[in-house]
């Protein structure tokens, strides 16, 4: 099985793919098999490299806190691994602003970069309850309440709203062979909580695209408008339809943005 011992841990990654590096970062919890609607279509035009953050999936959970930092450090020592001097990036949420750290503190290593679903800073009013509600949950140790605290949250009223497809995506989030820790989980809040990159995106260099859904909820539309507003020349793309998981809803809009703003011009 493929790992790569970096900075005192064993980070759990698998490449799929030819063409250009393409780095995918998720997000909170979540491991590399949440980028399975996409994976397929990405690896058809690049080097696809995904990973399991530290405290979720198969790479290692040591105790936390965690930073977006930190995390970000782990995306660049697994580029080193591999030997990869400079890669796309696309980060998910928590993914998102490991990948404003990575293009604040390793500016070389991104190419372009895509921000998607994702906060320069939390907003403590709705993030704070939210991320207590997480890591209670997890402690609880419970797949559907787990399941069931998070669809809401990340999928739109009309998928609720269809009770066999919820019934089916619970069963889905129950057969994850790889639950993150309850632990880590908590560590990787602690990171979201304390991101603040919104003072030096100025600095971000790489030509960068924040894409949210018109229905998150999570990280709305003004979080991602402050995104770009901050970061010179972004490029602001809502989709029409889709919550904080656009991609689980409508991956071939999400697949179709990410490619034209991928693509060589």
């Amino acid at each position: 099985m493929p790992f790569a011992a970096v900075n005192q841990i064993d980070l759990y990654y698998e490449e799929t793919g030819s063409g250009p590096p393409l780095l995918l970062i998720a997000g909170l919890s979540a491991n590399m098999l949440d980028w399975a609607t996409l994976l397929p279509t990405l690896a058809e035009r690049f080097h696809v490299v995904a990973f399991d953050n530290r405290g979720a999936g198969r790479s290692s959970a040591p105790p936390g806190p965690y930073t977006t930092r930190l995390l970000a450090d782990d995306a660049a020592a697994l580029l080193d691994h591999l030997g990869i001097e400079r890669a796309h990036v696309v980060g998910a949420s928590m993914g998102g602003m490991m990948a404003q750290e990575l293009a604040l503190a390793h500016p070389e290593r991104v190419d372009r970069l895509i921000l998607y679903a994702t906060y320069a800073r939390p907003r403590p009013l709705i993030h704070d309850p939210w991320f207590n509600s997480v890591v209670e949950t997890w402690e609880r140790g419970d797949p559907d309440q787990q399941a069931m605290l998070l669809l809401p949250w990340c999928l739109t009223p009309a998928f609720m709203s269809q009770h066999d497809a919820v019934a089916d995506a619970v069963a889905e989030w129950r057969a994850n062979p790889y639950p993150a820790p309850a632990h880590g989980v908590a560590a990787q809040a602690a990171a979201c909580r304390t991101h603040d990159a919104h003072d030096r995106l100025g600095q971000i260099s790489a030509p960068t695209l924040v894409l949210v859904g018109a229905e998150d909820i999570v990280t709305p539309v003004s979080c991602a408008h402050e995104l770009a507003e901050g970061i010179p020349e972004a490029c602001l793309h809502v989709l029409e339809r889709g919550g904080h998981s656009a991609e689980m809803e409508y991956p071939e809009a999400v697949t179709e943005v990410l490619l034209a703003f991928l693509s060589p011009r």
